[in-house]
């Protein structure tokens, strides 16, 4: 199975996927990594480890909630981000973003 979400579409789409004996996707692991209880966890310790820095716990938590995108969660992930950019990237895939 393949699985994507295309803004406006209203939900994930999914489709099938043929695979040759012995195959896997990883879907076994993956699913539970970005939908378990400890996905943000799991987040956290891959991105700690591959961008060598603390990674704030609240900020990961609330883009995983999906909650609308301020400048104290982006400043958080990134503090030299460029928060109008990213605001404006966000509201292109769908994001909800408040300026506060």
């Amino acid at each position: 199975m393949c699985a994507w979400y295309e803004t406006g579409s209203g939900g994930w789409q999914c489709g099938p996927v043929d695979f040759t004996d012995g195959d896997t996707d990883g879907a076994d692991w993956l699913f539970e990594v970005l939908t378990g209880a400890e996905a943000a966890r799991a987040f956290i310790d891959y991105a700690e480890e591959y961008h060598e820095r603390s990674v704030d716990r609240e900020a990961v938590e609330s883009v995983l909630k999906g909650a609308p995108l301020d400048r104290r969660t982006v400043s958080a992930l990134a503090d030299a981000a460029d928060f109008d950019a990213v605001a404006a990237r966000a509201r292109a895939l769908g994001w909800r973003v408040v300026d506060g």
